[in-house]
Parts: C-alpha cells; structure tokens; sequence
C-alpha cells in the first residue's frame, strides 16, 4: 500500500507560537505540523514542503541547513522542544510556482523504501487477473479528495503486512503486494504468511461462494502478528487475518456489500471506526489513541474510503490513508516491507 512522494507548492495555514521554545513557532501545512524558526513564516507565505520520508541529496539537504537532522537523507519526525515535527518547509526557489505543483523532481528527492525483509525464494509467475492492490496515497497530501459532508468509511489501518488470496479462472492464488507466492505443501501452509488466509475455512468459503459467478475474485487483507511486525496486537507465537476490500471482475466491492458479504461468512474485517460525513476533525479524531485490537498498541493509522466506490482523475481509485501523530513519532516500530 505504497504512496506517491508528493513535494508540493503549499501555503501556510496559520503560525503560533511554540509554547515551550522562544526562538520556534509552530506553522501548519496542509494538516502537518511544522516547527519553524521563529520571524521566518507567516499564514498565507507559500513555502515547499518536504514531509516525512523524503530523503533528499545532501547537497539539498546542506543548502537547507538540515543535514544534521536527516537520518543519512532522510526526512523523519521528530520532537522539537516538545512539540510534534513533520517535515520541513523552505521558500520555493522559484517564486512562480503554482500552489499544488509536485517540486520533488526539481531538489532530487525520492520516496524512502523500507528494507526488504529477507523472502523466502518461493516467487511464483505473475498472472495478469491477480493485480496487487491499490496504492493508498497519503490524505494530507490530497486534502480535497474528500469533500465535506461525504458519506465515507474509516478503518484501522493495521500494522502487518499486505496480503492477497484469490481465485482466478478457476486456480487458488496467494501473494503479498507484489509478489505471487508458490503454494505450498497443505502440511506447511499455516506456516507459510501469505498463504495463511487459506488455511481459514470462513475465507475458503466466501471465495469459492464469489467465484461460482466470477472469473476473478481476489480478497486483500492485512496479515499481522509477533513474526510480522513489532505491533503483534495480542497475537504472540501466531498471525491473524483482516480482510479489507474484495475485487470481483476488476471491481471493488463497496464498503456496505463487502462489510456484509464478510459478516455472512464469518470473515474477520479490519475494524470500522466510522460511517459517516467526512470532515477532517473526524479523520484526525479517529486516527489517535489506541488499537481497537485485543492490545494496548497505539493505532497506525486509518484509511478514509467512499461509502461508495469511486475514482478521482488524479488517484484513480480513491482510497488514502492517515497516520497517526504517535506512530510517525514512534522509533521503535518495525521498519520493513515486503515484496
């Protein structure tokens, strides 16, 4: 569920004062939270905003002042005299830029990748009807996606890995993101992460009940646990599953029918935390606090959906995700990815 490194041309929201440092204020971007040196950035000012996970040349990074702050490049958030980090924001090296516009190509930044967890070498061919999922861009970067009132849906965004399983023309298929896996041996499949979905009788069902009228079905689900990531939401010694969207025909289903096509069959669904008009009060509400899963982990994150399934000219599918302000702060979470 990778997303787009999008520098843009941003416009300060406002600017106040930092309650804990006289020489820092605090400025407001596009939903992030910056800490500025104090005179420099005033509501209104168009600046650059580099947010976190951009990892910059160094020489950027040493005409911004900033290298000493990146980690070997890369943008992370931090805490300033108390007070949350997001990125960072310079004047714009050409003033005619227009608000909006995606400077990354210009100051030679890139998207950091995660490492690669170590595979196992059990890659199968891809097949053209088993598609990865789609990549879920960051809401602040697209804050007028949604618009106010919306009918949408937000869930937990899990911390585990990103898994497929399928039925394509009549063949059972399993990946993470990326990558089809090589089915195993029905003695080892509880033991092989992204086949794991098929050992569970509830899933087995619901996709042999689609594909009856369906060349193509595909669920996607986070697969989570202790051997995942570091967030094992209770689950110690073993991995769990949470459906999140089901493709039938090159079609997602919309929330409602997906939510109770996986209650009919008794298909564990990542948690709904709202149902309801959009507003960016409630995004930011519901991503904070506590996983609704049985732990006491903070929560990643949520992802903001349509109730009903639609696609905007600059995303394709609209579906994007909002991270809370403790796990971007949080340096003791797992940082890979798999293929």
């Amino acid at each position: 569920m990778s997303s787009t490194l999008i520098v843009p041309v941003a416009v300060i929201e406002k600017v106040s004062p930092h309650p804990n440092a006289d020489r820092l204020e605090i400025a407001q971007i596009l939903g992030w939270q910056v800490v500025v040196p104090k005179g420099q950035h005033f509501a209104g000012q168009k600046v650059v905003y580099f947010p976190p996970d951009s990892v910059l040349p160094s020489e950027v990074s040493d005409r911004f002042g900033v290298t000493q702050y990146l980690s070997k490049g890369r943008v992370r958030c931090a805490r300033l005299r108390g007070e949350p980090s997001f990125g960072f924001a310079v004047l714009p090296d050409n003033p005619d830029w227009e608000v909006g516009e995606n400077v990354a190509a210009h100051y030679g930044a890139v998207k950091y990748e995660p490492p690669l967890r170590p595979g196992a070498g059990d890659a199968e061919q891809s097949h053209p009807l088993f598609v990865r999922y789609t990549d879920v861009e960051n809401l602040r970067n697209f804050p007028d996606v949604f618009q106010p009132g919306e009918a949408v849906i937000v869930t937990e965004k899990i911390h585990g890995t990103n898994g497929r399983i399928g039925i394509v023309e009549g063949e059972w298929m399993a990946g993470s993101m990326a990558v089809r896996r090589k089915r195993p041996a029905d003695e080892e499949m509880r033991r092989s992460t992204y086949w794991f979905p098929h050992t569970l009788p509830e899933v087995r069902a619901l996709m042999e009940h689609a594909a009856e009228s369906h060349r193509q079905t595909i669920l996607y689900g986070e697969i989570y646990g202790s051997s995942i990531q570091s967030f094992h939401y209770g689950l110690k010694n073993r991995i769990g599953f949470a459906a999140f969207d089901l493709l039938v025909d090159g079609h997602y289903l919309d929330w409602p029918d997906f939510a109770a096509l996986c209650s009919r069959f008794g298909v564990p669904t990542v948690p709904a935390l709202y149902d309801g008009p959009y507003s960016l009060d409630a995004v930011r509400q519901h991503a904070a606090g506590q996983t609704t899963l049985d732990d006491t982990h903070i929560r990643e994150g949520i992802v903001v959906k349509p109730a009903r399934e639609r696609t905007d000219p600059r995303l394709g599918r609209v579906a994007l995700k909002y991270l809370s302000d403790e796990y971007l702060l949080d340096t003791k979470k797992s940082d890979f990815t798999d293929q």
